[in-house]
């Protein structure tokens, strides 16, 4: 049987593995970006063939060019605001959001942009920007 095949399960077992897939995945993306910061802090690009952290991304780790895009901006916002790790972690913020937000946070404004994007849809942080 394929581990990809589900259809043995009970609808109730369904729903509750594809909600623990949902956190694990949230946790994994904000261990990820833990990992993109500290990498992108450190400069360990540079002694590598890829000019930038987002190059590594696609190249090495070989993310899409939009996945490593998000998750380097993302990377970037939380190391400014290291809140933002939790908040993807536990769903309160999403990446695209995040990416959104990136290009008006400043160090004076992020914390009360980020309270108000906080468990906000991409379109409706688009609207309040």
């Amino acid at each position: 049987m394929s581990t990809y095949s589900l259809r043995h399960l009970s609808d109730d077992s369904l729903s509750n593995a594809l909600d623990a897939s949902a956190t694990d995945d949230r946790l994994a993306n904000a261990t990820l970006l833990a990992h993109i910061a500290e990498f992108d802090r450190r400069g360990l690009c540079a002694p590598t063939q890829y000019p930038s952290m987002f190059r590594y991304c696609v190249g090495h780790l070989r993310m899409s060019e939009d996945m490593a895009y998000k998750r380097v901006r993302t990377a970037k916002v939380a190391r400014m605001f290291p809140g933002v790790f939790d908040a993807i972690a536990d769903g309160r913020l999403n990446l695209s959001g995040v990416t959104l937000l990136s290009k008006q946070l400043t160090r004076a404004n992020g914390r009360e942009l980020l309270a108000a994007a906080v468990n906000r849809s991409r379109a409706e942080i688009q609207e309040m920007l």
